[in-house]
């Protein structure tokens, strides 16, 4: 398990010095990633990963879903004084952005979860599993999509969860954080071969479990923040209607589609990310 504050937030005045200063925004990466993935925000930055977190046992007796991950994140909000500015902006990426809504609906009563913006980027409201299609050949959003979800069964045995991790690692089981923004062609498939080596092989395991099941479509009406979702064409998880399908349900969405972008959009398209974040720091100032 892994909590951390990012490196990068301000020093000095954080308030009315520059656009930003009185903003903190959480940044919640994708599944084995972490913030090195996200491009450098001119505002106060608080990154929370769970690369080392092992949830399995919570299994037991009935599914907990996001329920480890939500106490967690709020365990470590309420000790950052980061999270005590004015304005809030969250960014989650993949699983990061399924922990964000499962998180803001299951809290929207409480102060820790007071959020002014959302960014969603390359991710989905349920159900995971039905809606993640690899994509096969093709560019531009086409090419032949096969669903994953016949594999899991197989994909989710502690053996060869194990096992896959030694074979990417080269036999090296212990997690090395990973500076992503060092790959030299950040490919889908080379973030994902990277993020085995930034992930214990039990929390990848626990990642999957704590995603069976997830789906929160229903409930988006209730998220009434401006949220703007972020999609690449050569997005190789999900389709593009998954993402259009989300920002449809958010009364405040926006879907922005980002051509040539893939699964790991934050890191090969980072000005994006910016922009929509100051988007969202104008919608704010505007309401």
């Amino acid at each position: 398990m892994q909590f951390r504050s990012d490196p990068a937030t301000p020093k000095g005045p954080r308030h009315g010095d520059r656009p930003g200063a009185d903003t903190t925004a959480l940044v919640l990466a994708g599944m084995t990633l972490n913030s090195t993935v996200m491009p450098p925000l001119d505002l106060v930055t608080l990154a929370i990963d769970f690369n080392e977190l092992d949830v399995r046992a919570a299994y037991r007796d009935q599914p907990v879903g996001f329920r480890p991950y939500i106490d967690r994140l709020e365990a470590t909000l309420r000790t950052e004084t980061a999270w005590q500015l004015p304005r809030r902006l969250v960014i989650g990426h993949s699983f990061g952005g399924m922990l964000a809504l499962s998180w803001l609906l299951s809290a929207r009563d409480s102060e820790l979860a007071r959020v002014d913006g959302l960014l969603l980027i390359g991710t989905t409201a349920g159900p995971m599993f039905d809606a993640a299609r690899l994509r096969v050949g093709g560019a531009g959003g086409r090419g032949r999509r096969i669903p994953i979800k016949p594999i899991l069964p197989l994909w989710n045995l502690s053996w060869v969860t194990r096992a896959t991790q030694a074979i990417v690692t080269r036999g090296r089981i212990e997690v090395g954080q990973v500076d992503f923004r060092t790959l030299p062609n950040p490919t889908d498939v080379a973030l994902d071969l990277a993020g085995w080596r930034n992930t214990d092989w039990r929390a990848m395991q626990s990642y999957r479990l704590a995603m069976n099941g997830f789906d929160v479509r229903e409930r988006l009406a209730s998220l009434q923040i401006p949220a703007i979702v972020l999609h690449g064409t050569e997005d190789l998880l999900f389709p593009i209607s998954v993402a259009d399908d989300l920002a449809q349900r958010l009364p405040r969405g926006e879907l922005r589609v980002v051509d040539g972008a893939g699964h790991g959009l934050p890191l090969t398209h980072g000005g994006e990310v910016v922009r929509a974040v100051q988007d969202l720091m104008m919608s704010r100032q505007a309401s």
